[in-house]
């Protein structure tokens, strides 16, 4: 079936969709004092008299207006308040959706009555925290807390389990005030029970540390879940088991405890169905560890990633996955002043990966086409170990420790197959690589008084990582770049080793002029030691020449003395935050023998500013300037091969790169017309930047790195609107990402250019209470241009989804997407579509779930896929999971 077709089916389905719902009338109104003053995020319910249930809820907006939608025919008792007010009550049977009601709000001194009401209702604010009582938007067919929230008005949770809360996303989790596997939204998302989901607030302005509360910049958007009084003082969660045909076996485990002191949090789960619990970009983002503090000054060290080239498997780029994971939670308060938390994650994989692929280099040459089969199996064990403990002993003094650790053992078995020049080459190759890293921080903060609050930070880290590359091919496979004599086989074993130690240290000082301004001083050091120790095998007895290019046993010194003073003022509505560090930077290499150190003095200028044009709309603009430094990888000129056809040499003469950034994010969210805006652009100029320079032999390459003298800049942006009506949901987004990059190929200066922009439309609407249907719509086009080569890439992507209650527990969810793909320069398309089912039955209060699923029915075995890099672009089929099904049995605890 064509892409037209498809499409058009299911715009037709939306279209015949739209008229059925039921008739029900809008209540407008607005709220206001006794002195005809507004009374913004004041709550209006409106009960059913019949049903005694909540027929319709709103929230006043910054003009205490309001909108509700009630069924027509009914009677009503309308509700209006908030927090200092006496509750308004009034009878209403007909209204006209023409006439805005008005509605007097008098002061009410005593407020007893008050507290109670308002806990009760829909929507409640109070100073930075909105507060949402979810039953008042469930159905109690929501499986998961991702279900709940995306139930929640001006919440969008996406499928990697990512929060955004009027369109900002979500940095942190809390369950009952502590923290979930450190604030870990996708964890919370996926695994806490939605019946357990009392209340959700969300914390605008977090910060945890009292006495530096309004002090900073910080922007931090924290969830805290509150919890059902009938889930504390027991353990509750679920167990799931499932088996399929094909061997296929899901087992799956939440256990939770909440009491006044002890909160524990325990995740299991072992399948080989693509359910992934735990991947590596989780494991990425809990591997920041502690935050360093030399970024918050615009210094970095661009430390190499002890996990990067490991392929990064899911159920729509894999042919098979296995994993397993294990993970505890602790959060122990022995009193008002002690708390300790800390949680242990351990995790495994066994990936099967597959993928052809068109690939054109980015060469002078005629011929740079080249077509690479793989298959690859990536196994990874890895585990990770926080703990920290938190005394207060009063509200002026925080002071905290920390200690996290993280060890791995990943390997990548990978066979090749390389087409080029009508040649083929057969390749193996190993990657294994064991890293560790443990670090360590210490806070202190303290106000001794109201004008003045001091803090000292310090964090140490060591860690090591020892790659090792074994490369087996029956060509040679650098021929071109290093001589070597012909042999029928080639075999090249490469082991590293990198160890880095780092220390920081950091003392703040703010001064607190008035309410409105303050002044902060930060004095800190931060150094970071690194050695490197490389070597090259052959397994041969034919001598290399050169083969000593490949050694490497090389340090590194790197040292930032910095004094920096920030000054903060609030005039009204604005916050202006402008800043300044004075960094004195030095440097030492030493190679061969031979050592070499430079220095170097920089001003690096900060701005934060702020406007809040209402209480509901703001725009913030942040300039900042910082700069990147080499690490030892970069600077050593020992040969490291990278791939098959691809080997990295460093250049010890590396400068920093100085970057600078423009950002203008803009939000808007209106209770009363339910309709949330946001926005961003970002603009980034780098000088001096460290690219990579190519120099090409055939499709072999030699790869190195510089500073070049061409500035590289990046814009990006992004629109995000959705707007609730009567009965359905509509959002739209767009995003756009342009960059210019000068790098060096074959010594002439080349410039690469990319243009891509997605678009998603989306609607969301519910059936006679019983059928929700979700449809979207997205496309994605890329260009990419370099000096010799201009291709385009289009990519289509319509997709339905239905959760549909069939009857008394019995329900059926489903999804359908189809992919078209187009490669423009070669002329080539392809299309392919996923549809999944689930069929799930749970009768009323019963604690059994029983479920059927069925994956990838219509047994698509591949999808396309693009990608470009400085000096290649490559068009990518991936192997992926064939059909499986399954039967999987859930007890609730």
């Amino acid at each position: 079936m064509s892409f037209l077709r498809k499409t058009l089916g299911i715009s037709l389905f939306l279209l015949i969709s739209i008229p059925s719902f039921a008739q029900n009338r809008l209540l407008i109104g607005q709220v206001l004092d006794t002195l005809n003053q507004p009374i913004p995020y004041a709550n209006v319910v409106a009960i059913n008299q019949n049903t005694q249930k909540i027929g319709g809820f709103g929230i006043s907006d910054i003009s205490g207006r309001f909108k509700i939608s009630l069924t027509t025919g009914s009677e009503f008792l309308l509700r209006v308040s908030f927090v200092g007010y006496k509750q308004f009550e009034r009878v209403i049977k007909e209204w006209s959706p023409e006439e805005q009601m008005q509605i007097i709000l008098s002061q009410d001194e005593t407020m007893l009555d008050q507290v109670e009401v308002v806990t009760e209702l829909p929507i409640t604010m109070k100073g930075d925290t909105l507060t949402y009582k979810t039953d008042a938007f469930t159905t109690g067919t929501e499986r998961k807390l991702e279900d709940v929230l995306d139930k929640l008005p001006g919440f969008e949770v996406d499928d990697n389990g990512e929060v955004k809360v009027q369109g900002k996303k979500v940095d942190k989790v809390m369950v009952d005030g502590k923290p979930f596997f450190d604030g870990d939204t996708k964890l919370a998302t996926k695994n806490l029970p939605a019946n357990a989901v009392d209340r959700v607030q969300v914390l605008k302005n977090f910060n945890e540390v009292a006495p530096t509360r309004g002090l900073d910049n910080n922007e931090t958007l924290a969830l805290n879940i509150q919890l059902k009084e009938g889930k504390k003082n027991l353990v509750f969660g679920d167990l799931a088991a499932g088996a399929g045909p094909k061997e296929r076996y899901l087992g799956h485990a939440n256990a939770f405890y909440y009491a006044p002191k002890l909160n524990l949090n325990l995740i299991a789960d072992a399948n080989n169905v693509g359910e992934l619990a735990f991947t590596l970009q989780d494991y990425f983002r809990f591997s920041g560890g502690l935050s360093g503090l030399g970024g918050r000054t615009g210094s970095s060290v661009s430390l190499s990633g002890d996990d990067m080239g490991i392929p990064m498997a899911q159920r729509n780029n894999a042919r098979d996955l296995v994993t397993n994971l294990a993970a505890l939670n602790l959060n122990y308060s022995p009193s008002a002043k002690w708390r300790h938390a800390g949680f242990a994650i351990g995790s495994t994989s066994k990936n099967q990966l597959g993928s052809s692929s068109q690939r054109t280099y980015l060469s002078s040459e005629t011929d740079n086409q080249e077509l690479l089969t793989s298959a690859n199996r990536v196994e990874n064990a890895s585990g990770m170990l926080k703990y920290a403990a938190t005394y207060t002993p009063k509200e002026e003094t925080y002071v905290k420790y920390s200690i996290f650790g993280k060890v791995a053992d990943i390997s990548t078995n990978s066979l090749l197959n390389s087409n080029f020049a009508q040649q083929n080459r057969q390749i193996g190759t190993l990657q294994e690589r064991t890293p560790y890293s443990i670090q360590q921080k210490g806070e202190w903060y303290h106000a001794p008084s109201d004008k003045r609050v001091y803090s000292v930070e310090v964090n140490w880290e060591k860690k090591f990582i020892d790659p090792l590359y074994d490369l087996i091919s029956n060509q040679n496979p650098f021929q071109g770049l290093f001589p070597i004599f012909d042999q029928d086989r080639y075999r090249f074993l490469q082991n590293q080793e990198i160890n880095t130690g780092v220390f920081e240290g950091a003392f703040n000082y703010y001064q607190i002029l008035n309410p409105t301004n303050h002044l902060n001083w930060s004095l800190g050091f931060q150094r970071t030691n690194q050695r490197m120790t490389s070597q090259l095998e052959l397994d041969s007895d034919l001598p290399a020449e050169g083969l000593e290019a490949f050694q490497n046993d090389n340090r590194f010194g790197f040292q930032d003395l910095y004094l920096g003073m920030t000054y903060k003022t609030k005039w009204k509505s604005v916050i202006i935050s402008p800043s300044v560090y004075a960094h004195r930077y030095a440097w030492q290499d030493e190679q061969f023998g031979q050592e070499q150190s430079q220095s170097k003095f920089l001003l690096l200028p900060n701005l934060y500013s702020k406007w809040a044009i209402t209480s509901n709309r703001s725009l913030t603009y942040r300039f900042g300037s910082s700069v990147n430094f080499m690490d030892i990888q970069k600077l050593a000129q020992g040969l490291i091969i990278q791939d098959y056809n691809s080997i990295f040499q460093g250049n010890r003469m590396l400068e920093n790169g100085l970057y600078f950034s423009h950002n203008l994010d803009y939000n808007h969210f209106d209770f009363f017309s339910a309709f949330n805006l946001s926005g961003g652009l970002n603009w980034t100029r780098k000088q001096n930047d460290l690219v990579n320079t190519t120099n090409f032999e055939g499709i072999n390459r030699l790869v190195s790195i510089q500073n070049i003298e061409p500035v590289n800049e990046t814009l990006t942006g992004r629109v995000e609107a959705d707007k609730r009506f009567e009965k359905f949901k509509v959002s739209a987004g767009g995003n756009w990402n342009t960059f210019s990059t000068n790098t060096l190929l074959d010594d002439r200066l080349n410039e690469n250019s990319q243009f891509s922009h997605t678009y998603d439309f989306r609607i969301t609407t519910t059936f006679f209470k019983k059928l929700e249907v979700d449809l979207k719509y997205e496309w994605n086009q890329n260009f990419y241009q370099s000096a010799n080569i201009k291709n385009t890439f289009n990519t289509h992507s319509p997709s339905i989804e239905i959760d549909l209650d069939i009857w008394k527990g019995l329900k059926l969810n489903s999804d359908y997407t189809y992919n078209a793909y187009f490669n423009q320069q070669a002329g080539t398309k392809s299309e392919f579509e996923f549809l999944n089912a689930f069929l799930s039955y749970q009768g009323k209060s019963s604690p059994w779930e029983f479920r059927l699923t069925v994956w990838n029915i219509l047994d698509t075995r591949s999808i396309r896929r693009d990608s470009f890099s400085e000096n290649l672009i490559s068009t990518y089929s991936y192997l992926v999971q064939p059909r499986y099904g399954l039967f999987t049995v859930k007890w609730d605890i």
